[in-house]
């Protein structure tokens, strides 16, 4: 019984080996067969230089899963204030030329079918200069300008009639402030 399954195993493998080595010594032939063809096309275009050989271009397009940041950079401060969106509906299916018509403020500093970064200079400081001072017993924060000038945005809730008397000083003069992160941590500290 164990010479049966010995014949019938080599029997098999001499026909496997007979149908690789068919493919092997036929896969050659066929790549020989198109080499002439191919040193042919080659002659040719070396003759004609200007020949050019066409191919597919698939144009990078946004997609409805694209975002957006659009970075600014000030230069007095050299801060850059980034921002993060979801691209707006009507932009969906554009490429970099249509949304560089459709932004001319902005340059487009990276363009992928997931991202477009634009990007901008602006002269003076960003808006995330801030000031705290005491304003009639409460901390109030206000924004500075350019010209280093000070616009009341918000009077919080922090009494500066408890604080420590260094605190209390430092806030009649008024403590300045970069950032937002920064900024909450202040009045955290003054809470």
């Amino acid at each position: 019984m164990k010479k049966e399954y010995i014949i019938a195993i080599i029997a098999v493998l001499t026909i496997v080996i007979g149908i690789i080595i068919g493919f092997i010594l036929g896969g050659k032939k066929e790549i020989s067969n198109l080499q002439p063809e191919a040193d042919t096309r080659l002659a040719q275009q070396d003759e004609n230089e200007n020949s050019t050989i066409p191919t597919v271009i698939i144009e990078t397009k946004t997609s409805p899963n694209t975002l957006y940041i659009f970075q600014t950079y000030y230069q007095k401060c050299k801060h850059v204030i980034a921002q993060t969106i979801n691209i707006p509906q009507e932009d969906i299916n554009k490429t970099e030329e249509d949304l560089q018509e459709k932004y001319r403020e902005w340059g487009i500093q990276e363009f992928t079918p997931s991202k477009v970064v634009f990007y901008q200079e602006k002269e003076g400081i960003c808006e995330e200069h801030y000031l705290l001072k005491d304003d009639n017993g409460y901390i109030a924060i206000y924004t500075l300008d350019t010209l280093g000038e000070a616009t009341l945005k918000e009077k919080t809730e922090i009494i500066t009639t408890y604080l420590p008397e260094v605190d209390k000083e430092q806030l009649k003069q008024g403590i300045q402030v970069i950032g937002q992160e920064k900024l909450n941590a202040a009045l955290e500290d003054y809470e």
